[in-house]
């Protein structure tokens, strides 16, 4: 009866543009923030350690090893025999 004449009309295609432009942008945004932010972070938490980090002591260097046993001569359970 009324037809199309109530509404938004081609302004609901600008507005629905317009906000997906927006949301899109949005989101770029808050991604190279994230990005940026982890990359700062990691970068000051290694500058940190590196400055902070305790340093293990030396260790003491180990004794000198023995020299290998002299290898008993093998006896065999039979004789030779000749």
């Amino acid at each position: 009866m009324f037809g199309d004449r109530y509404g938004m009309g081609w302004f609901w295609h600008v507005g629905t543009f317009l906000g997906g432009v927006v949301l899109t942008a949005a989101i770029v945004v808050v991604a190279v923030l994230l990005v940026r932010y982890l990359i700062v972070a990691t970068r000051a938490a290694q500058l940190y350690l590196d400055t902070h980090a305790t340093t293990p002591p030396a260790a003491a260097e180990p004794p000198p090893a023995t020299p290998p046993a002299k290898p008993t001569p093998r006896t065999p359970k039979t004789p030779p025999t000749a």
